[in-house]
Order: C-alpha cells, then sequence, then structure tokens
C-alpha cells in the first residue's frame, strides 16, 4: 500500500499567495492553483497516494482543517508556507507534527533562501523544498540515500543538502495532478472561462532586477512535447483556460514561439494568459501567441521613472512599454500592468507620474501594490546593512501598510498614494464603461464584479 501524503495550501486569515516563493495576498475575490503543488503532484504521484487540501479556496479555517488532517493518517505533509503568513502557517504545522507525528516538508520564499537557519529555529519541520521542480523531495521520503536535489533536511549531523549539479537548463518532471485540486473554485478576473488550471513552460529567471528574488532562480527551459502532453491532457478533462505562471513567459523567445506554434498546429482552443516584460515581447510574439489562445498578458511596468528603473537593475524603457501594450490592443490581447509604490529613491512626483501612466497604457487592470524588501533579492540585502531594523520585522506583505519609507516619503506618505493609485484608476466613469463592455460572459462579468467590490470595500476600510 503507498503511503499517503498530503499537499497543503493552508488556511489563513488572509487570501495568502503563497505559490512560487510568494509573500502576499489577493486584493480581490481570486485565486488560482498553486504551481508548486502541481508540479509536486507529479513528481510524487508514481511512488505515493496523494490528496491536495487547498484551504484557503475552500475556506476551511485552521480547526478544520487540522480535523480533515489528523483523519486523514497521512505519513507526510508538504505545505507552502509565505513570510507574509507564517506565523499561521508554522502554528498549524508545529500542531499537526506533534499531534498526528507526519513528516513536515515545506516550500516558501523566506525558508527557501535560509534553509540551515529555519530548520535549526523550527524543529518540527523535517524538511525544506529549495527548488519544487527537482525529484530529490521522492527520495528523502522513501529513505533513499541516493541524491536529494531540491531539498535541506535535518540528518544526524543537523542540517544537510544533497546539490543537484546545477548545470542543468532543461526543466523535466511527469504529468501533474490536475484532477486533485478544486479546479472548478479557482477564479481570476482576466479569465474567459472557467474551471481553469496552471502550467508551467520555464522555471527561474534569465534577468537580474535587484528588487525581485526570482532572479536567484535558475533558468530552465521545458520540453515542447512535455508542455503538450499537459495541455493536451487538461483539454481532454474539459479544461479551456490556462494560467502559465512564468516568471517570464517570453525570455526564450524561439522557445516561446515553438510552444505557440505547436498550440496552434494541436487546435486546442485553449484560452490563456501569461506574465512577460515588454522588452522581451514584439509584433511576431504577439500576434502568434494571439492565434495560439492568448487573451490577456501581465507586464511589470514597476514605475514610469526610467533612472529609477536603472538603478534597480531592470533597464526598461517607457518607449518599449508602449509598444508593447500597444501591440497587445492591435491583436486585440487584454493587459494587466504591475506597478509598485514606494520603491527606494521614489518620490511623490515619480508616483503620481506612474500613476497618469498606468491611465495612459489604458491597462485593462492595473496592480498597485507597495515595495517590499523581498527575502533572497540583491536590493534586500543592501536595505538590511542600512537599516537593521529590517532584520526584525515579521510581515511582509505588498498589499499591506508598507515596512519602510524611502529618503523623501513616509509610510504613510507611501500607503496613502498606493490607495490613491488604486481609486484613481478604477473609479473612473470611463473604466466601468469598458469593463462592462468587454466582460463578453456572465461568468466574466460575475468576477469582474466581484473584483470590484472587493478593491471598494479595501478602498473604504483604507480611507
Amino acid at each position: 500500500m503507498k503511503k499517503k501524503i498530503l499537499l497543503l495550501n493552508p488556511p489563513g486569515k488572509s487570501r495568502y499567495l503563497r505559490d512560487q516563493y510568494c509573500s502576499s495576498s489577493a486584493k480581490g475575490d481570486y485565486y488560482w492553483p498553486a504551481i508548486d503543488l502541481l508540479v509536486l503532484s507529479g513528481i510524487l504521484h508514481a511512488k505515493f497516494e496523494i490528496s491536495v487540501l487547498d484551504a484557503l479556496v475552500e475556506n476551511i479555517d485552521a480547526g478544520r482543517a487540522f480535523e480533515r488532517i489528523r483523519a486523514g493518517g497521512f505519513f507526510a505533509v508538504i505545505s507552502l508556507c509565505s513570510f507574509a503568513s507564517k506565523d499561521e502557517d508554522l502554528r498549524l504545522l508545529r500542531r499537526i507534527k506533534e499531534e498526528c507525528g507526519s513528516v513536515i516538508v515545506v516550500n516558501g520564499g523566506f525558508l527557501r533562501y535560509e534553509p540551515q537557519t529555519h530548520l535549526r529555529q523550527y524543529p518540527f519541520l523535517d524538511a525544506i523544498i529549495t527548488d519544487y521542480t527537482a525529484g530529490g523531495i521522492v527520495h528523502f521520503l522513501t529513505g533513499e540515500s541516493r541524491s536529494l536535489p531540491g531539498i535541506w533536511f535535518r540528518g544526524k549531523a543537523g542540517a544537510v543538502i544533497s546539490e543537484s549539479s546545477g548545470e542543468e537548463t532543461q526543466l523535466c518532471y511527469p504529468l501533474p495532478r490536475h484532477e486533485l485540486f478544486p479546479l472548478p473554485k479557482y477564479r481570476i478576473p482576466q479569465a474567459r472561462r472557467v474551471p481553469l488550471s496552471c502550467v508551467l513552460i520555464s522555471y527561474g529567471c534569465p534577468h537580474s532586477c535587484a528588487f525581485c528574488s526570482s532572479a536567484a532562480l535558475p533558468f530552465r527551459r521545458r520540453a515542447v512535447d512535455d508542455i503538450m502532453e499537459e495541455l493536451s491532457y487538461l483539454r481532454g478533462r474539459g479544461i479551456r483556460e490556462v494560467h502559465f505562471p512564468d516568471f517570464t513567459f517570453t525570455a526564450d523567445r524561439e522557445h516561446c514561439l515553438a510552444v505557440c506554434r505547436a498550440m496552434i498546429d494541436a487546435r486546442l482552443s485553449l484560452g490563456w494568459d501569461c506574465l512577460t516584460r515588454a522588452d522581451c515581447f514584439d509584433e511576431e510574439l504577439a500576434a502568434t501567441m494571439k492565434k495560439a489562445g492568448c487573451h490577456t498578458i501581465q507586464f511589470g511596468v514597476e514605475t514610469k521613472s526610467e533612472a529609477l528603473l536603472d538603478a534597480l537593475g531592470k533597464k526598461l524603457s517607457n518607449q518599449s512599454v508602449r509598444q508593447a501594450f500597444s501591440w497587445c490592443r492591435r491583436y486585440g490581447i487584454e493587459t494587466i500592468g504591475f506597478f509598485i509604490v514606494g520603491l527606494p529613491g521614489d518620490t511623490q512626483e515619480n508616483i503620481l507620474d506612474t500613476i497618469a501612466f498606468a491611465k495612459e497604457l489604458d491597462c485593462d487592470y492595473a496592480s498597485f501594490s507597495v515595495f517590499v524588501p523581498d527575502i533572497g533579492s540583491g536590493l534586500r540585502r543592501r536595505l538590511v546593512r542600512d537599516n537593521p531594523g529590517l532584520e526584525t520585522v515579521r510581515h511582509f506583505d505588498r498589499t499591506e501598510f508598507p515596512v519602510m519609507g524611502t529618503e523623501m516619503l513616509t509610510r504613510e506618505q507611501i500607503w496613502k498614494l498606493r490607495n490613491q493609485a488604486i481609486r484613481s484608476f478604477y473609479c473612473r466613469p470611463g473604466y466601468a464603461w469598458k469593463r462592462l463592455k468587454r466582460a463578453g460572459t456572465l461568468t466574466r462579468l460575475s468576477t469582474a464584479a466581484k473584483i470590484f467590490r472587493s478593491l471598494l470595500r479595501e478602498q473604504a476600510h483604507n480611507r
């Protein structure tokens, strides 16, 4: 009989976004399947009996989640964990360890970058995953002594690791078990259909933005045949909507085009969205991606200040951003712009210019977040050196009150400007009318209405 493994997205007081080493909260009534757990479901499926509990999307509180876990008799619990939710997450995991005796394995950004420290600090943790796409987790759980890539664990002599060579360029893992996840419960504002799921074409990021922790993750591409096998599997199960959570979907232009052309040839009729950079995008990509089913692209714009971006290692011109959004409009692809308020060196003038830039770009959606010194980012190391108090901050969430100001702005001023940005962008008669016209289906209209209500509630609370 196979041992039972639970893949857990823990409950929380907020709708925490923990996947891909993230640490924030959803601003509205939306959520998507965690790609980390999806990939692990495929890696572990051959050796173990897999169950999934996404307590957040199923609206299960800590007490009920624990009772379900205790009743399940799981050999091991593999859980997401984020810095924004760490106290809640670790409290539950410690209880599971003490009362159920399960092996506890965690996957999270702040843990990934300091695994030895956290294994010493939290004795109820048995292992920390540092690469959820690697196969070391299987060997660890089966007690095999061979290579354990992507895992730090508690050994007889303390925390040790068996490292992979670090030379791999190919991303390869077994087919994820999407059917184990509560797919009908997931919603994202840009989705055209439900249910939906997530698929990777690459892991990591080849860019080196100082403010982003994903710059530390090695970039690897997945074989086109493997991607097509998973997409065909989803289509065969009636899934017609896919979210690609790659940090930069078009990072390898030729690989991206090969994937899109394979989707076109297979006639899968999938609708999908992705994330990328404006300077990794061109008209041929726009046309091919649209033909392959892409309906929305999310761009990290961050700020209108090119000088600020240069200083942060993201050399992105306003012209390249304008051109990328223009190509999307030309080919009927909707856009989401990500903007950061309160970056080191930011000023009120910069932020007001950025708000105006978001409107000029005519994003279909705009996300305004406060700057967070991400654990694992190069910028955080510098900021901690200059502001030692940051080491003691116990809660990082880019959707909440900022943990630090800038040379020109207080934390209160940054928070006020962030909320002003949201109201200024969304509370425009022209914007509301545009969204209504583009809703297209009752599903999209309902999702958009729920998100808009959530934004209004948040803004009423933050006034």
